[in-house]
């Protein structure tokens, strides 16, 4: 199956014993090219609505496959962002010291960012409009703007933060055999070891760069909640809409 990165957020618990609905909550990378495979799974989790978290420029490269009755949302996350985490940019960073900066500043952006903001905003919003089915948001590699908008979520649905950093981390299991793949085709077009090291990085996700961003919002707003409040302008009844929406 060539779906990357996919998983069913339903049946985390949250601190207080409910648990999130089957079928409802679904983060994935880029969903392009898909196997009979993958468009069976996805059948089978009942999906009805797509959020995409990439760029302009990555859409036009790598649309994604049109399903037949999904709801396809655009949310261009990073577009007010001028920092570039390209592929070249990744290859140029040469020391890996670089590349763990360009990755924390990575999530400085995607808490900070007015624009960032606006766009979890809309995340929120569409699932906040999608009373049944499955809502899978999604960017490239299903690990960064996706693994954000998965914390955001999960937080106001209650869940531990124990069960988030799994749930995190799980990306660097998932994505262990496309990024061996992607490591090897960039050793024949001539990338050092240093540099793959570099894009190795990138590629996975690191326990510190949620701290990183943890450490924000606790700086500039105290709690995830007044972030949810202040930054992404969801109200409490918007909170309390989410949960009677995803879960049991």
């Amino acid at each position: 199956m060539n779906l990357v990165n996919f998983r069913d957020l339903g049946g985390v618990k949250t601190k207080e014993g409910k648990v999130i609905k089957p079928n409802r909550l679904l983060r994935s990378g880029e969903l392009v090219q898909l196997d009979e495979e993958g468009k069976k799974v996805l059948a089978q989790h009942q999906l009805t609505k797509v959020i995409d978290l990439r760029s302009e420029d990555e859409l036009e490269k790598r649309p994604d496959d049109a399903l037949h009755t999904i709801d396809y949302q655009w949310i261009d996350i990073m577009k007010d962002v001028k920092e570039n985490a390209s592929m070249d940019a990744l290859l140029q960073a040469g020391e890996l010291e670089a590349v763990d900066r360009h990755m924390k500043q990575i999530y400085t952006n995607l808490v900070m960012n007015e624009g960032a903001q606006k766009g979890y905003r809309q995340y929120f919003e569409q699932l906040l409009a999608t009373e049944t089915g499955g809502v899978l948001f999604h960017c490239f590699a299903g690990k960064d703007r996706t693994g954000m908008a998965a914390v955001y979520a999960l937080e106001l649905l209650g869940i531990s933060r124990d069960a988030i950093y799994q749930d995190y981390l799980q990306t660097n299991i998932q994505r262990a055999k496309p990024n061996e793949s992607m490591f090897a085709e960039l050793a024949k077009q001539g990338a050092t070891k240093q540099q793959i090291a570099g894009v190795k990085i990138a590629m996975e996700v690191s326990a510190s760069y949620l701290d990183h961003a943890y450490q924000l919002i606790k700086t500039k707003y105290g709690s995830m909640q007044e972030y949810a409040k202040e930054a992404l302008l969801l109200s409490t009844q918007d909170q309390k809409d989410l949960q009677a929406l995803y879960l049991d």
